[in-house]
Formats: structure tokens, sequence, C-alpha cells
């Protein structure tokens, strides 16, 4: 499995990501279940995501991304 590039891993230590860190992250589950970017968010607002613990975890990432 990849690592997740530091900065992320420190922004989720913290519990604080930026917009931006948020988007990343989402990218980067998405690129681990094969998707792209906008095929995770439009997939996680359809709730047709894989039901796994990544696609559960887009979901939640994808309902945090400001309107």
């Amino acid at each position: 499995m990849l690592q997740l590039p530091p900065a992320l891993q420190k922004g989720i230590e913290k519990g604080e990501l930026t917009e931006e860190q948020l988007r990343e992250l989402i990218k980067w589950e998405a690129n681990a279940i094969g998707l792209d970017y906008d095929e995770a968010v439009k997939l996680a607002k359809e709730r047709r995501l894989p039901k796994n613990p990544i696609g559960a975890d887009l979901e939640l990432l994808v309902q945090l991304l400001p309107a």
C-alpha cells in the first residue's frame, strides 16, 4: 500500500486539513480504488462507491467538501 504524503499525514493526525489537502486526500484514495477525483466525487454523491472502507471514507470526505 502506498504511503500518504507527509503533509497529509500530519494534517490528518492534527485533525486539520485545508480544502486543498482534503481534495488531495480524495484524489489519493480515489486512485487506490482505480478512480480519478471527478469519478470518485460523482460516485460518492450518488452513493455508488464500492462498499468497503475506502469507499466509505471517500463518501465522508466528499461530504466535507465545501458546497
